[in-house]
Order: C-alpha cells, then structure tokens, then sequence
C-alpha cells in the first residue's frame, strides 16, 4: 500500500471515529471531537498535496497521474490535471469540505457535535468512493510519458471553474448537517441563526462555477452558446436553486418566525440533489445523452446506496422530528414584502423541479421502456415563462414593506419602473421583437432593472452590505436581457472561403488568408481577416485533430464589442488541390471572377437508354445585369461518375460538379478560366459566423450577481459572528 492508499484509509478510519464521537454522550469522549476532525482533514490534505506531488513529479506509475498528464503540459495545467477524472474531483471535493469543516470547530454552540458527525457523514461517503476507485492506484506498465490533458480543460477558465464548483457542492453539505442537528436537538433557534452564512456561501460559489463553465462554453467549445440544458450543467443549476429559494427563505424567517420547516426541508433537498447530480453524471448512466457525462468506474452501487439511505435519513428525521413545531400562516395579501419573499422563493423551487424532471427523462423514460431524452423546447418552455415571473415579481418587491403596503403608495414607486420598461418595449418592437413572450421579458426585465436600481439608490445608504439584495436582483435583470438578445436573436451565416477571396457576412468582408501549422495540435489556427470600412480585425479560430479524445476539436474567435459579439466558429477545412475549386451550400453564393455562382437545387436523376444515370444541379450564374442558369452534371458509366461541366454562354469558362453531399445539400464545383485562372487552391475553409447582439450584458449581469452575492455571504457571516 503507497502513502496516498494510506493516508485514504486513515480519513476514513479517523471520519467514523469523528462521527462516533460527536454522537457519543459521554463528555469524557466529547473533547476529543475537534482533535479527531483536525487529524481526518489533515489526511486528505496530506492525501491531496500527495497527489499534487505526484502530478508535478511526473509520477507515472500512478494510472490516474498518468491518464491525465504528460511532461510537456505547462505548470497552470499541470497543477488543473489533478481533477480533470473522476477520482481527482473526489479527491478535491473531499479536501475541500475538509477546510470548510475546520470552521465548525470555531463554535461551541449547542449544535456543533452534531453538525461535525452528520458532516462526517458526507465526508465518509467521498472518501469511500476514494478507496473504491483510488487516485493512487498504481500500474506495473509505467509510460515513459503520460497520456497528456483533454484539449478542452486546457484553458485558464478550466483551472478555476471546478474547484470552485466542488466548493459549492462541499459547502452545501454543511447546511445539511445544520437540518439534521436540529432535527435531532429540536434546537431550531441556533439552526436559522449558524446555517445562514453557510447558505449564502454555497450560494455565491456554486453561482459563480456554474457562471465561470458558461463562459469557458461560449469561448472555447465553438458551438456557438454558453447554455445547453446539458445534464451536467443542470445538475449543479439545480441544487443552486434550491439553495437560492433557501436563501429567501431565511431572509423572511429573519424578518418573522415563518418557514421553519421549508427552510429545513430546503437544507436537506439542496445536499440531496447535489448527490442526485453526482449520480446521473458519473454513473454512466446518461452517457447516451451528454457530452459532458463521464463513464462508470464500478461506483454505481455505493452511489446508489449512499442515495437512498440519505434520503430516508432525511425525509424520516423531518417528518418525525418536527410534529410538534407552530406551523405559522404566510400571509396571502399580494402587497406585502412576505408574499413577494414567498411567491419568489415557489418560483425558483418550481424552475428547479421542472429542470429535474427534464434531466431526469431519460431515467424515467427507461421505466416504461426505450429511455428518450426531452427536447431543447421543454427547456425554452419552462424557462422562458419563470423568467417571466421572476422579473415581475422583482419589479414590485423592492417597494414591498412587512405588513400591508399602501395600494397608492406601491402604485408610485413603480410607476416609474413601468413606464421605464413600456418605453423599452416600444424600441424592441422598432427593432424587430414581435415575440409576446420576447416582449415580456422585456418589459420584465427592464422593470426590474429599473425598481432596483431605484432601491440600490433609496434603501442601502450607501453601505455596501445592504446592497446585496438589490445588487443581485439588479444583475439578473441585465443578465436576462443578455440572455434574450443573444439566444433569441443571434443570427448565422455559413461561409466556405478560400485563400484571398473575400466573402461579406454582416457587413464584414470575411478573407482567409492561410493556414498556420502549430508545433502542438492545439497551437495551430487559420488567420483570417475581417475588414470593414477603414477597420481591419485579425481572426484565430482553431480547428484540428486530437489523438487524446479522437475527434475532432474547434476553437472559436470571438469579436466582442458593446452592442453584440461576431462569433467565429471553424467548421470543416478541406485540403487545397489542384486547379479552382468552390464549395457551395444550397442557397448560397460565391463570388469566381466577373461571376457569382448561387446553387439552387440539386435536378432530378434521369437514366438513359442504357441504364446510365445523371445527376445534375442547377446553378445560377450572374454578372451585373446578366443572369444565367447552368446544369454541371454527372453521369454514371463503366469507370464511375465521371462529371459533365456545363459552359458560361458567351464565356469560355467551364463549371463542372466536382463533388456533392446531398444529406447536407453540399457540392463542390471545379471553375475552369482559361482567361483568369485563380491559381492553386489554399484548401477550403468553412466557417459559420454569427452575430451575438447583448451577449456582454449576459457577462455583465453574472459579475454583478457574483459581487451580490459576495456582499450578501459577508453581511451574513458577519451577523452570525455578531450574534
């Protein structure tokens, strides 16, 4: 057994040991807690900083350090490599709960030896995992060098985005292990007062992973979006939501003693789907249905059990435990500030129910038979509507008091939200947004922007901590109209270039100018050019082949600006041959000399008297004033198809089909001018450019609600230490 095995296997021993202590009655045994909890996160970190050795060593005869590393990776992803597979996010989540643990151990309320033995709890079961599938399992056939670092996570964004993730998930654990102590104690008062810093955090990191992967997914992955309703990107949305409606919830319970028993049952719900999350994501078994799914490594079983057993752990200790606590009346008057904390707080645990049930589909489905995936609409369907709701209900509640608010005076207040966002609405339909629900949103969002952006100004006296509500509400506004302008009306165009032929996309005259090899496949990018008037922006959009993944990966340029981005994204380049050569896709144009050649249709397939087939494609050729239609064809025969070019009239120049995709209405044409020959081709470069208006106010929007959100874990850890 190496040192790390070892030091797994003493986390484990000293986490039971912790659990046994902090449920134990004798005080005798009750001191020695703390000191056992300071030797279990010693071994994961011990065990952590081991594996990070092992990575900077170059230790290959460990499989994991080998699967994911290699010599020539740079010290930033040399250091990301560690939790680029299963084992290491285990290894990092578990390392990182550990710290967050040690500020248990800072309180010696009424509560904390139970808090440390349930945490012990979601700490054993990590660790556990770990001894199943060991980061430090080693081989006998140890490489000369590793396998080297998926393309994909080599990128900065990659080497922050999980851990920041797995302090999420890590810190959620921790309001978990609140419900259950005051479930076991009925000690309620001491769990709203500890557990409410702990929601904030969990909240503010999780947020910002989740909107540190949307980023890295716009700039990296090249498909043009930074959300696709993946399972793994739902599976910590979802969780997020929850704890965001907890967040709201412990604001009203602050307030007035209300919603004792959902913020609890919020507690437990939020950990759970964390778990939830974790088993659909690396069991394997959504592996059909995500890009991002990793495989089962034979930890399906222990995930399953965990699963199920704290579930009922949970669903029995707050159904028993709480028999018994005054269930107090939410008030149902529409203008008061509690109404708009509850109806809020329902908005986004419905949002998460509904994202669950489309994630969850192909588990479902598979009961009844063949398992399905839910299309992209059930997603658009569901979102589009709670966004909705959400912006409206945060136009109102800024000006929403505890009691019953004037009708007159909540009239005055937002008034001019209203209007600021009807104005709004009247500029969308200038410019193009007809859309009904589009149009909500608008003037949703906008009065929301609007009413909070009046509170930041009235209500917070300038103090940072009290803007933390506003501030956060504020950025989900501009967030959600980044978010229509970008998903709803980005348009695309698909270009096929070739070497110094300039082709116009969206006011750009979009030239590929050549090919440059890299020493490293990922080095490598096509230099492109995109001119307008006076202005000339240089593009490197990347496309090449990796060994480690097997297929194909592409790299986007991306050309931010206020009012929309260009979205570059290279899609196929075919290798120069020989003579002049274009690509066509049915609908499209393409400029060969004095000519512009558009293909219109593929024609239908006739057969001669011998059997012999044509196939032709009708091609529109214009020249100022001139249009002229074209049929290249090709005509099958005993040495195969052999193309039959068709000639310009009153021209020397022959057309002929070169080539043809008919599944993606794809030819390619050979141009033949004896007069302007164009050289040997470069290769053909197909590129699909996009606008993406508002996107920055997406990444304006996710900044203000991080900082919120920061402001919000600050005033409350601070309040907690107050009290």
């Amino acid at each position: 057994m190496n040192v790390g095995d070892t030091l797994l296997y003493l986390a484990a021993i000293l986490s039971i040991a912790t659990f046994a202590l902090g449920v134990s009655r004798s005080p005798g045994l009750a001191r020695w807690l703390k000191p056992a909890y300071v030797a279990t996160t010693a071994c994961l970190t011990l065990a952590f900083v081991y594996l990070l050795y092992a990575f900077l060593a170059h230790r290959f005869e460990f499989s994991y350090v080998a699967s994911y590393s290699s010599r020539d990776l740079p010290l930033g992803y040399l250091v990301s490599s560690l939790w680029a597979g299963q084992e290491g996010t285990f290894l990092l989540w578990a390392f990182l709960g550990s710290i967050l643990g040690l500020f248990l151990l800072r309180s010696n309320g009424p509560l904390t030896r139970w808090v440390i033995a349930y945490f012990m709890i979601t700490q054993f079961f990590l660790v556990l995992l770990l001894l199943v599938r060991s980061p430090f399992a080693m081989s006998l056939d140890i490489p000369p060098d590793g396998r080297g670092l998926n393309p994909l996570l080599q990128d900065p964004w990659m080497v922050i985005h999980p851990p920041i993730v797995f302090l999420g998930y890590a810190a959620l654990a921790i309001p978990f292990a609140y419900a259950l102590a005051a479930l076991t104690t009925r000690k309620f008062d001491e769990f709203t007062a500890q557990v409410f810093p702990w929601v904030g955090f969990s909240v503010m990191s999780l947020g910002a992973g989740i909107f540190i992967g949307a980023f890295w997914a716009y700039e990296v992955l090249g498909w043009g979006g930074y959300w696709g309703w993946d399972p793994v990107e739902n599976s910590s949305l979802i969780p997020w939501l929850t704890a965001l409606a907890m967040l709201h919830g412990l604001i009203l319970f602050r307030m007035q003693p209300k919603l004792l028993k959902t913020n609890i049952g919020l507690a437990l719900v939020s950990y759970l789907l964390v778990v939830y999350g974790t088993f659909l994501t690396r069991s394997g078994v959504l592996a059909d249905f995500s890009v991002h799914s990793f495989t089962d490594l034979g930890i399906n079983g222990y995930l399953i059990v965990y699963m199920i057993g704290a579930t009922i752990l949970s669903m029995v200790a707050l159904i028993t435990r709480t028999r018994g606590v005054p269930t107090v009346p939410i008030s149902r008057a529409v203008n008061s500030r509690e109404f708009g904390l509850v109806f809020g707080l329902l908005l986004l645990v419905m949002t998460s129910a509904l994202v669950l049930i489309g994630t969850s589909a192909p588990l479902l489905t598979k009961i009844g038979g063949q398992p399905a995936n839910v299309a992209m609409s059930y997603y658009n369907m569901i979102s589009i509507p709670m966004g909705i709701f959400i912006a409206l209900t945060l136009t109102i509640s800024p000006f929403l008091i505890f009691g019953l608010t004037p009708w007159r005076e909540l009239y005055r207040n937002v008034f001019p939200s209203l209007m600021c966002a009807i104005g709004v609405a009247v500029v969308a339909i200038f410019l193009g947004v007809v859309d009904v629900f589009h149009l909500l949103i608008v003037v949703g969002a906008t009065g929301a922007l609007v009413s909070n952006l009046i509170a930041l100004i009235r209500f917070s006296e300038w103090k940072l901590p009290r803007m933390a509500g506003h501030m956060t509400h504020f950025g989900f506004a501009i967030m959600l109209l980044g978010i229509l302008g970008s998903s709803g009306y980005s348009v695309s165009k698909r270009l096929s270039l070739e070497p110094s032929q300039p082709q116009e996309a969206f006011g750009y005259d979009v030239t590929f100018n050549r090919k440059v090899e890299g020493h490293r496949e990922t080095e490598g990018y096509f230099d492109l050019t995109l001119a307008k008037g006076s202005t000339t922006i240089g593009a490197r959009p990347k496309l090449y082949y990796s060994d480690y993944t097997n297929s194909e990966m592409r790299n986007p340029h991306i050309v931010t600006g206020l009012i929309q981005d260009i979205y570059l994204a290279p899609m196929d380049f075919r290798e120069g041959e020989a003579g002049n050569f274009v690509e066509l896709v049915k609908g499209t144009s393409k400029t060969v000399g004095d000519w512009t050649l558009t293909f219109r249709r593929f024609a239908m397939d006739s057969h001669d008297t011998t059997g012999a087939m044509t196939v032709s494609v009708e091609i529109g050729a214009a020249r100022g004033t001139d249009t002229l239609t074209i049929m290249p064809s090709m005509a099958s025969g005993a040495a195969g198809m052999t193309p039959v070019p068709a000639q310009i009239p009153g021209t020397e120049i022959q057309v002929s089909l070169a080539g043809m995709k008919v599944e993606s209405q794809t030819i390619r044409l050979a141009v033949d001018n004896p007069h302007k020959p164009m050289g040997g081709s470069g290769g053909v470069l197909t590129i699909d450019l996009a606008t993406k208006p508002l996107v920055s106010l997406v990444w304006a929007g996710v900044i203000i609600i991080t900082f919120g959100s920061l402001l919000s874990f600050w005033r409350r850890w601070r309040e907690a230490e107050i009290s």
